[in-house]
C-alpha cells in the first residue's frame, strides 16, 4: 500500500510540476509520515490531493507546503532512498513563491469549487479532482508569470523597489506608491523585512547536539552503541506509548522523559545489566509534530514542524507576520494556557533569543494585532514605523530607533499627536532638557527630528582659478591675502593664464541681506600693497582666468546684449542674467566698447565660446563684470574689455592686455572717461602720454575707454609692381605720396629698348569699376533687347540678330577688366610735366613693353591683322593695303587706340584733309553698321561697348606678348 501512495503521489505532483516550476521543484512526503497519520487524516490529505473530498484549508497549505524534503539517492539519481535513510527536516517556504489559498499573499482568492455545508464537493468526484487539479495548474501559471525571479536578490529588488508593499484588513496585500519626505522614503513599519524573502526551502540545523532537555517522544530515533564485550549499534524508534524495545532489556518507558535523562538511564541499565559492556547514547532522526500558527500571520493554518522547531521557526513557515500583526507580543499557548511571549525587537535590535523557546506537539502561536505605533522620522540612525511596548517617554522611543544622528539639532524635536479632541496638533521638545526629554509618547505620535543647517557657519569658500579650490575656515582677523595664500592662486601656464586686475567676493550685505559682490585687485592683494581685506563668514572669493574673462569678449555676450535670443542648446545661466540690461544704456556702453575700431567686425566671426564653469556655478559675476570693464582697443596686442577693481592702474591694465604693440604711438594715447562724461553730460577725449611714469599709474575706472593710435609712418600698407622695360623690374614697397617717376627711378629707370608711350598702367579700383560699367552695360543691353523685340522695330531675320545680341551680351559678362588707366610713363616728359606725373597707390602695376614695330588692323576689313609700321603712314595706307573695308563697314565710325590707350575716330574719306598720327603699337578698328539692328536704339550702345571691349583687349596683348 505504501508503495501504491508514493507511486500516486509522485505521478500527480509530476503533472502539476510540468505547469508550474515551483511545484515542480517540490519535494513528495515520504510515506512514513503518512504511516503516523489516522485513518481519518489519510483519507483528509488523499481528499486534499483531488481525491473527491475538497479538503480543509490546513490540508491545503500542508500540501502546497511539504514539511519533509525529498532526499536523493548518493548516486544522484533522483529517485528516492530507502526509509530508513531519510532524516525529517523542516521547511520553511518562501511566501513569496507559494500560491495562496483564500486570500493569499497576492490577495487572489483560489476558486474551491462548490462546496457543501458538510465540506463535500456537490460534484462528481473525478470532475472535482480534475477541476481542482486544472486550478491549481492555471493558478500557478499565472503566478509564475507575474512573479519575477523567486531569490532572494528577487526579494531584496523588491525592497529597493520605488512602491512600498502594504497589506488590507484582511491580510492581502496591495501596491501603493511610495511617498517621499524631505528627499526620503516616507518610513515603513519596523521589522517586517525579517520575513521579506522566506526562502523556498527552509530546515533547521540537524548537525548540532541535541540539547539535554529535550522531551523525547513518539517517532524519535534512540541510536545505542555497545562496545566492549558487546560490539552492536541498535536504532530504537520510540512507539506511540512512549517506549522504546531494547533488545535483551526489554521496553523502556520514555514518557516525559528529556534526552539527558534516557541517556542516563540507558547507559545505567547496560552498565548493570550487560557486564563488561558500555553504551553511548545518541539521538537519530527526529519526530515531527503539528502546531498550529494563528492569527495576523500571512498563512495561519496547522503545520507539520521538526521537533527541534521554535517560535521563530513556526512563523517563518507560515510566511511571516502581516503588516497589522504585532511584532512585540507573539503568544505560544499550550493547552489554553500562555506559556510565553516572544518580542520579535528583542532579537532583532538586541539579538536576543532566549525567549525563543521550542515548541511542542499542539502548541499555538498566536499572533495578535499591532498595539499602539509611533513613527520616527527624520535625523536618526533607524526612521521607521515602531510598536512601543514598555518605551513610555520621548528618550525611549529615540533609543528605540537607533538614537539621534550627528547631524541632528538636539534643541528641535517636532512631535504630530492625534489630540482627544480629534485634532492634529504639533508639540516642540527640547532634547537638551532632561524634562522634554521624560515627555510621555502616545499612539499615533509622529516625531521628527530635524536635521542642524547645511551652512557651515565659518566658511569661506574660494573657487576659480586657484590650486586648492574649495572651503577654509573664518576667524576674527582673517584677511583676503591670508586666504589666497592658503588656496594657492594658480600661475599662468601654457594652458591658461590668471587674471589679476580684478576678483569678486560674493557676501551678504548685514544691512539687507542680499548678495552683493566686492570687487579687490588679485595682484594688490597677493603682494599686500593694499591695506587687508577683511573677510566675513560665508563669503566666497573669486579668482579668475584669463579665458573667463575672455568670455565677455565673445559673441554670445554681444548677441544677448544686441537683443537677440539665446540659443536653445545654450544653457548658460549667466547670459540670462544679462536679459536684464537688454535695451539698457549699460548695454549700449558694452557693445560700443564691443564694436570699438579694433572689433569691426562681422559679429559672426567673433569668437564663439562655450559658458566658463565659473559663470555656471556663480552666473550674476557676469553682469558684474561688464559693469566695472574698461574698454583698450588700438595698437595693444589683445585689444577687448577688461574688468577692473576700483584703484586699478594703467599700468596693470595694460599688462593685462598684453601691452602695446610695436606701432602704438604711446605720446598719443586717446582716453575717454565715463566718469567725466557722466558728471558734465558730454563726452571729451583727452590724449595721455604714456612714457610720463605718473600717466601710467594713473588708476582707471569702470566704463574708461582707451584707444592707442598707431605711429604715424610714410610708409604704406602694400606694394607696387613694375614689369617690363625697366632695368630692375619686379615688387617695390610702396612709400606714402610716392609718384611715377619715383617708382621708376627707384626701378633703375628705362631701357634702351623701352617704349614709354606704350606703357599699360592698371589700378584696382579702375579693374574694379570697369567691371561694374560691363555688368551694367550687359543689363541695358538686355533691356534694349526686350524693347525691339516687342515694339517691331527689326527687320530681316530677328532670330539671328536675337542670337548676335545675346552673344554681345554674353562677351560683356564674361569680359576680364584690366583696369587700365593713361599716364604718362616718359620720365622725360614727366619732369617737363610732373602734373602728369600719377600718385601711386597700393596694387597698382605698370608695364613698360618693348618699342612696337607694327600697326595692327581689326574689325570689317578684308585681311585684318598686322602690318609693319611706316613712317608718315596714314590710316587710309593702312585700310588700303589690308584691302579695303567691307560692304558692312561703318568707315564714319572707324576709330585709332593709341599705344597709350587713348582712342580717336579716324572719319576716313578723301575730304578729310587732317589726317591722324599712326604711331607704331596703334591698333586701327573698323566696326560694323548698326543699321540692320537698330540705329536709333542700339548703334551708340553697341559702338561704345565694342569699342571698351577693344581697349581692354589690346592692353591684354600688351600685356601677354610681355
Amino acid at each position: 500500500m505504501r508503495v501504491v501512495v508514493r507511486l500516486l503521489l509522485w505521478s500527480l505532483i509530476t503533472m502539476i510540476g510540468y505547469g508550474s516550476p515551483v511545484l515542480a521543484q517540490s519535494s513528495l512526503i515520504d510515506p512514513s509520515v503518512l504511516s503516523q497519520l489516522s485513518d481519518e487524516e489519510k483519507a483528509r490529505l488523499l481528499g486534499g490531493l483531488g481525491n473527491g473530498d475538497a479538503g480543509s484549508i490546513d490540508q491545503d497549505r500542508e500540501l502546497q507546503n511539504p514539511q519533509v524534503v525529498r532526499p536523493r539517492s548518493p548516486s544522484g539519481s533522483g529517485s528516492p532512498v530507502s526509509n530508513d535513510d531519510l532524516d525529517y527536516d523542516d521547511v520553511l517556504v518562501d511566501r513569496e513563491s507559494t500560491t495562496g489559498y483564500a486570500t493569499g499573499v497576492d490577495g487572489a482568492e483560489f476558486d474551491r469549487g462548490s462546496v457543501s455545508a458538510s465540506g463535500r464537493d456537490t460534484r462528481t468526484e473525478s470532475d472535482a479532482a480534475n477541476a481542482d487539479l486544472d486550478t491549481q495548474s492555471n493558478r500557478i501559471r499565472t503566478q509564475d508569470r507575474d512573479r519575477p525571479a523567486l531569490t532572494r536578490s528577487g526579494a531584496n529588488q523588491r525592497r529597493r523597489d520605488s512602491t512600498v508593499s502594504a497589506y488590507a484588513n484582511d491580510g492581502s496585500r496591495v501596491r501603493k506608491p511610495s511617498l517621499k519626505m524631505e528627499g526620503r522614503l516616507k518610513p515603513r513599519p519596523f521589522g517586517y523585512e525579517l520575513f521579506a524573502g522566506v526562502p523556498s526551502t527552509f530546515a533547521p540545523a540537524t548537525d548540532i547536539p541535541v540539547p539535554g532537555d529535550y522531551v523525547i517522544g513518539p517517532g524519535d530515533n534512540v541510536r545505542v552503541q555497545l562496545f566492549g564485550n558487546q560490539n552492536q549499534t541498535f536504532t530504537l524508534l520510540v512507539s506511540r506509548d512512549g517506549t522504546v524495545n531494547f533488545p535483551k532489556l526489554g521496553p523502556i518507558s520514555t514518557n516525559g522523559m528529556r534526552f539527558d535523562e534516557l541517556q542516563a538511564l540507558l547507559e545505567n541499565r547496560v552498565s548493570k545489566e550487560m557486564i563488561g559492556t558500555t553504551a553511548s547514547v545518541t539521538l537519530g532522526r527526529l519526530r515531527s509534530m503539528r502546531v498550529f500558527v494563528l492569527g495576523d500571520v500571512t498563512r495561519p493554518g496547522s503545520y507539520t514542524v521538526s521537533s527541534l522547531s521554535t517560535m521563530t521557526h513556526a512563523l517563518f513557515v507560515s510566511g511571516g507576520v502581516t503588516a497589522v500583526g504585532s511584532l512585540r507580543r507573539v503568544q505560544l499557548k499550550r493547552s489554553g494556557e500562555l506559556i510565553q511571549t516572544l518580542d520579535l525587537y528583542k532579537f532583532l535590535l538586541g539579538g536576543d533569543s532566549s525567549d525563543d523557546v521550542r515548541l511542542q506537539p499542539g502548541d499555538v502561536i498566536f499572533v495578535p494585532p499591532v498595539a499602539a505605533r509611533v513613527t520616527v522620522e527624520g535625523e536618526v540612525k533607524r526612521p521607521a514605523i515602531y510598536e512601543i511596548g514598555g518605551e513610555r517617554t520621548l528618550s525611549d522611543l529615540i533609543a528605540l530607533a537607533g538614537g539621534r544622528l550627528a547631524s541632528s539639532d538636539q534643541t528641535y524635536i517636532e512631535v504630530e499627536r492625534v489630540t482627544r479632541d480629534a485634532q492634529r496638533r504639533v508639540l516642540n521638545f527640547d532634547m537638551s532638557k532632561a524634562a522634554d526629554l521624560s515627555s510621555p509618547i502616545q499612539d499615533g505620535d509622529v516625531v521628527r527630528v530635524r536635521r542642524i543647517a547645511q551652512q557651515i557657519a565659518n566658511e569661506i569658500r574660494v573657487i576659480g582659478h586657484v590650486k586648492y579650490p574649495g572651503s577654509y575656515p573664518w576667524a576674527d582677523g582673517r584677511d583676503l591675502r591670508t586666504v589666497l595664500d592658503q588656496a594657492g592662486v594658480r600661475s599662468s601656464d601654457i594652458e591658461t593664464e590668471v587674471y589679476l586686475p580684478l576678483g569678486i567676493i560674493e557676501r551678504s550685505s548685514e544691512l539687507t541681506g542680499i548678495r552683493q559682490f566686492v570687487a579687490f585687485n588679485v595682484a594688490e592683494a597677493l603682494s599686500g600693497a593694499s591695506s587687508p581685506l577683511a573677510l566675513q563668514p560665508n563669503d566666497v572669493v573669486v579668482v579668475f582666468s584669463r579665458d573667463d574673462v575672455d568670455y565677455l569678449n565673445s559673441y554670445e555676450v554681444e548677441a544677448v546684449l544686441g537683443g537677440k535670443p539665446i540659443a536653445a542648446g545654450n544653457r548658460c545661466e549667466a547670459l540670462s542674467e544679462l536679459d536684464e540690461m537688454v535695451n539698457s544704456q549699460r548695454a549700449v556702453r558694452f557693445l560700443r566698447a564691443l564694436s570699438s575700431e579694433n572689433h569691426r567686425l562681422e559679429k559672426t566671426s567673433r569668437r564663439r565660446m562655450s559658458c566658463p564653469e565659473i559663470f555656471e556655478t556663480v552666473p550674476r559675476a557676469l553682469p558684474f563684470l561688464l559693469d566695472k570693464s574698461v574698454a583698450v582697443y588700438g595698437e595693444v596686442v589683445r585689444p577687448g574689455i577688461y574688468p577692473v577693481a576700483d584703484q586699478t592702474e594703467l599700468e596693470l591694465l595694460l599688462r593685462a592686455a598684453a601691452g602695446v604693440t610695436g606701432e602704438s604711438d604711446s605720446r598719443n594715447v586717446e582716453y575717454l572717461s565715463y566718469a567725466d562724461s557722466v558728471r558734465d553730460g558730454k563726452s571729451s577725449y583727452r590724449t595721455l602720454d604714456l612714457t610720463i611714469d605718473t600717466t601710467r599709474k594713473q588708476a582707471v575706472a569702470a566704463g574708461d575707454v582707451f584707444n592707442f593710435r598707431p605711429v604715424y609712418l610714410d610708409q604704406e600698407i602694400g606694394s607696387v609692381r613694375l614689369i617690363g622695360e625697366v632695368r630692375f623690374p619686379g615688387t617695390y614697397g610702396l612709400i606714402r605720396g610716392e609718384t611715377l617717376s619715383q617708382m621708376i627711378a627707384r626701378a633703375g629707370g628705362l631701357t634702351t629698348s623701352a617704349f614709354p608711350y606704350g606703357a599699360v598702367f592698371t589700378r584696382d579700383s579702375a579693374r574694379a569699376a570697369e567691371t561694374a560699367s560691363y555688368k551694367r552695360a550687359a543689363d541695358e543691353l538686355q533691356e534694349a533687347v526686350v524693347t525691339i523685340m516687342t515694339n517691331g522695330s527689326l527687320t530681316g531675320d530677328v532670330s539671328s540678330v536675337a542670337a548676335f545680341l545675346d552673344g554681345v551680351v554674353k562677351r560683356l559678362q564674361n569680359a576680364k577688366a584690366t583696369g587700365r588707366v593713361v599716364v604718362q610713363a616718359d620720365p622725360a616728359l614727366l619732369r617737363l610735366r610732373p602734373e602728369q606725373d600719377v600718385i601711386l597707390e597700393s596694387g597698382d602695376a605698370l608695364l613698360i613693353p618693348k618699342r612696337p614695330t607694327s600697326v595692327s588692323i581689326a574689325g570689317q576689313v578684308l585681311n585684318p591683322g598686322s602690318q609693319l609700321f611706316v613712317s608718315g603712314d596714314t590710316a587710309d595706307d593702312y585700310l588700303r593695303r589690308a584691302g579695303g573695308v567691307g560692304e558692312a563697314a561703318d568707315k564714319d565710325r572707324a576709330f585709332i587706340i593709341y599705344p597709350n590707350g587713348e582712342a580717336r575716330p579716324l572719319k576716313l574719306g578723301a575730304w578729310q584733309f587732317q589726317k591722324p598720327d599712326v604711331p607704331p603699337g596703334s591698333l586701327i578698328i573698323v566696326p560694323r553698321d548698326a543699321t540692320p539692328l537698330n540705329k536709333l536704339v542700339l548703334s551708340e550702345r553697341l559702338l561704345s561697348i565694342f569699342s571698351n571691349l577693344a581697349i581692354s583687349a589690346a592692353a591684354l596683348v600688351t600685356i601677354g606678348n610681355n
